[in-house]
């Protein structure tokens, strides 16, 4: 029997509950992550009660991972669609920091 990769490695956005997919899980089971880890984005963590940007210097950035955006050129009215990157942190590194404090 025949399964793939993507059916059964799973990782997970902590907030947002959003699984990633593709290529993205891919990057986070070569970094060594365990099915089931969980992630967080910059932006998220910094939102987060008692944690700030300066409390996420020193944490080791788990992966950049990548989505695809649709953006309508403005000039053409054309779809074009466009990388964009984003680094997400393990969820129980940013949450020990927090506790820490």
């Amino acid at each position: 029997m025949y399964i793939k990769w993507k059916d059964y490695l799973m990782y997970y956005n902590e907030i947002s509950g959003h699984e990633y997919t593709g290529g993205n899980v891919a990057i986070l089971a070569s970094e060594g992550f365990e099915e089931g880890s969980t992630f967080i984005t910059f932006k998220q963590a910094i939102k987060l009660p008692g944690m700030s940007g300066k409390k996420m210097k020193g944490l080791k950035k788990a992966a950049t991972l990548m989505i695809i955006k649709s953006k309508k050129d403005p000039e053409t009215g054309e779809i074009k669609k466009l990388p964009s990157y984003f680094t997400v942190f393990d969820f129980q590194q940013v949450k020990q920091r927090i506790e820490s404090s």
